[in-house]
C-alpha cells in the first residue's frame, strides 16, 4: 500500500500504470535493478533517490541530500540546476558510450523532474498508508457515517462538498436538500432511510448561527410566507443574501415554488410596500396586509432549469435538480476542456442526476460548438479504449498508447436552445 500511495504522487506518473499491473521494471544495469528490487525496479521514494544518486551517479552524500531536499521543498528552479550534475555523474559511472548513457539517464531524470511537484519519503508514505487503510475500512463498512463525516469536515470547501456528494451517489446514499423546520447547521445521517440531511452551514454564504436561529422557529405556525419573513426580520440576524439563496434552493418550499417566493421577497425588501424593522407599528401592519395580497396574487412558478442549475452549482458546489420525466440523452454541460486534442466535457444527465466525463472528436464539436451551461441532446455514443500520451517523436509530435481503460465518446448530438419547451412536452 505504501508503494501504491507513493506512486500516486506526481513523481510516479511515468511508471505508475505499469506498477499497478505488477510489472517488474528492468533497468539498464543489474546494479540499478538490485538497488530498486524492493520497489519492482522503480525509483519511488526520496530514500531511493539518495541511494541512486550516490551508488549509481557517484554523488557525495551531501550532494545527493541537496537534490533530495530540493525535491522535498518542491523547488523546481534549484532542482533544475542539479540535473546536469546528475546527468554527468550517471554517464561518468556508466560503462556505456556517452550518448547511450545519456538516454538511459533521461528516464531517471524525468522522474526527478516530476517529483519536484511532490515525492514521498518512505516514512511519510507508510504513515499516510496507515491512515488510508483506516479510512478505507470505515468507508467500506460504514459508508453512510463516512460520507456524513466527510461532508461535515468539508465546511464551505466547494470541491470537498462536490467530491463527498459524488461518493454518496456511488454508495447509493441520498443527500436530502435542506428544508425549513428540519435542517440544522451540519449534516446528519438517517440509517433507516440511508439518507443524509444537508446542513445549512455548508451552503455558500450561510453559517451555523443562521441555521440554528431558523431551526428554533421549526414549531411555529405561519399562514403565509410574509408571516415567516416578518419573523425572520424581527427575531433573527439572518441577512437578505442568505434568505435569497435559501429561497432559490427551495428551502422554504412549503410556502410555494422558488420563483414565486423570490418575487415576494424582492417586494418585501425593495417594493413600494417594503417592510422594515424600524417602522412604526401602524406602518408595519399596513404593509404586511399589502404584502400578503401581493403573495396571494403571485403565480406559483419555479425558476427556469438553466438558472436553477447555475445557482445550485455556484452555491452548493454541485447540481441537485433532477427531471426523471426527461429522456436520459439530455445533458447539461458543467465544464469543458478544449485544448489541442479531442474536447473533454463534464456533463450532467438531467434525468438521473449523474455527472460523467465524455469526449468527442474536434471535427464533430467544431461543426456544432457549445459551451458551459449549454444543453445538448445526444443520439449516439461509442465506448472506446482510452489512449494516453507517452512522449513525442523526433518531429515533436505526441505519441499515444492505447490502454485497457474504457471511455465514452459522443458521436452525434444536437444543441437544445429551449429546454423549457422540452420539459413541458415530457411532463
Amino acid at each position: 500500500m505504501s508503494l501504491v500511495n507513493a506512486s500516486l504522487r506526481p513523481g510516479g506518473k511515468s511508471y505508475r500504470d505499469r506498477l499497478m499491473k505488477h510489472e517488474v521494471n528492468h533497468n539498464p544495469t543489474k546494479d540499478i535493478d538490485e538497488l530498486l528490487k524492493d520497489n519492482y525496479g522503480y525509483l519511488v521514494y526520496q530514500e531511493d533517490v539518495l541511494k541512486f544518486l550516490q551508488q549509481i551517479c557517484g554523488l557525495s552524500g551531501s550532494q545527493a541530500d541537496t537534490v533530495r531536499r530540493h525535491i522535498a521543498d518542491k523547488d523546481f528552479d534549484k532542482l533544475e540546476k542539479d540535473l546536469p550534475i546528475v546527468l554527468n555523474g550517471y554517464c561518468k559511472n556508466s560503462k556505456k558510450p556517452r550518448k547511450e548513457a545519456e538516454e538511459e539517464a533521461k528516464q531517471f531524470i524525468q522522474i526527478l523532474i516530476d517529483s519536484a511537484s511532490y515525492m514521498f519519503g518512505y516514512n511519510h508514505s507508510t504513515g499516510y498508508s496507515m491512515i488510508g487503510y483506516r479510512e478505507g475500512w470505515l468507508r467500506y463498512y460504514y459508508p453512510l457515517e463516512f460520507v456524513c463525516s466527510y461532508l461535515k469536515n468539508a465546511g464551505n470547501n466547494q470541491k470537498d462538498i462536490s467530491d463527498g456528494t459524488t461518493l454518496a451517489k456511488l454508495k447509493d446514499i441520498k443527500i436530502l436538500p435542506p428544508k425549513f423546520r428540519y435542517s440544522r447547521a451540519g449534516y446528519f445521517p438517517d440509517t433507516k432511510t440511508r439518507s443524509i440531511y444537508k446542513g445549512i452551514a455548508s451552503i455558500k454564504y450561510c453559517n451555523a448561527d443562521s441555521a440554528e436561529q431558523m431551526y428554533l422557529l421549526r414549531d411555529k405556525h405561519y399562514d403565509t410566507f410574509v408571516d415567516l419573513l416578518v419573523d425572520l426580520t424581527e427575531n433573527t440576524s439572518i441577512n437578505s443574501r442568505q434568505i435569497n439563496i435559501l429561497i432559490m434552493l427551495n428551502f422554504f418550499s412549503e410556502f410555494g415554488n422558488n420563483k414565486k417566493l423570490a418575487l415576494i421577497y424582492e417586494e418585501f425588501i425593495k417594493g413600494k410596500n417594503k417592510y422594515g424593522k424600524k417602522y412604526v407599528e401602524k406602518t408595519k401592519l399596513k404593509r404586511i396586509t399589502a404584502l400578503k395580497e401581493f403573495e396571494q396574487n403571485t403565480p406559483d412558478e419555479k425558476a427556469d432549469l438553466v438558472t436553477q442549475i447555475r445557482f445550485e452549482k455556484d452555491n452548493l458546489g454541485y447540481v441537485q435538480v433532477k427531471l426523471p420525466e426527461l429522456p436520459k440523452n439530455y445533458l447539461y454541460i458543467l465544464d469543458e476542456q478544449l485544448g489541442n486534442f479531442s474536447p473533454k466535457i463534464q456533463a450532467y444527465c438531467l434525468a438521473t442526476g449523474v455527472s460523467k466525463q465524455l469526449k468527442l472528436y474536434k471535427k464533430i464539436f467544431n461543426n456544432n460548438p457549445f459551451g458551459i451551461g449549454s444543453v445538448i441532446n445526444v443520439s449516439k455514443y461509442m465506448k472506446k479504449n482510452k489512449s494516453i500520451c507517452i512522449g513525442k517523436d523526433d518531429n515533436g509530435k505526441p505519441i499515444f498508447e492505447q490502454t485497457d481503460e474504457k471511455e465514452w465518446w459522443i458521436m452525434k448530438y444536437e444543441s437544445v436552445d429551449d429546454i423549457e419547451s422540452v420539459i413541458k412536452i415530457n411532463k
